[in-house]
């Protein structure tokens, strides 16, 4: 009985789907270029898998690349409700995660549209925060023993014990330092 009645809200959905189609045109798609996915840090041709210290200098070998999640979502001005929908941006995601659980995933994020691109980052379960890649916090800055240049700061409003009380970001390494309210780090290793 459930296949059957999935299969007719199906067949409706198509059908409705097909129907809006023909009397649309093809919307124009913005897709992301090689210097925006830079962004992303994180990727499968490197398989960079980055090591971390926590806050009791102890190495954390268990994050791991997971994958891409990449989405065209509607147009500035347009939404998943309207009949006819003109241009569809891109939306990608690169996801790291602690195999052990011990700590949330970290993302980073993009969004292209035609004359912008948005960066964020995230913290699993914690938040996202936009980062203003034409103005980083600091043009150099030293974190756990290394100098890195370009480091964007992030300090997030919750005090609330485990939320993220401070991220630093770059380009080239991504996520370099993220502090906890409860004590807990972590810092790159390398």
């Amino acid at each position: 009985m459930k296949k059957t009645v999935y299969t007719i809200f199906s067949v409706l959905f198509g059908s409705l789907f097909l129907y809006s189609c023909e009397t649309c045109d093809n919307p124009t798609i913005t897709a992301t270029t090689a210097e925006d996915n830079k962004w992303l840090v994180y990727d499968y041709i490197n398989y960079y898998n980055p090591l971390f210290e926590n806050e009791q200098d102890s190495l954390i070998k268990s994050f791991k690349f997971q994958n891409f999640i990449t989405q065209n979502v509607p147009g500035e001005g347009s939404s998943l409700t309207d009949d006819c929908i003109e241009s569809l941006d891109t939306q990608v995601f690169a996801h790291i995660a602690d195999t052990t659980k011990r700590y949330p995933a970290l993302y980073t994020y993009i969004l292209k549209r035609p004359d912008t691109l948005e960066v964020r980052v995230a913290i699993e379960n914690r938040g996202d925060w936009a980062i203003d890649k034409e103005n980083p916090t600091y043009e150099t800055l030293e974190v756990n023993g290394f100098d890195y240049m370009d480091v964007y700061e992030i300090n997030p409003d919750s005090v609330k014990a485990n939320s993220v009380k401070q991220i630093l970001f770059n380009k080239e390494y991504g996520f370099l330092k993220v502090d906890f309210y409860d004590g807990r780090q972590l810092r790159l290793f390398r």
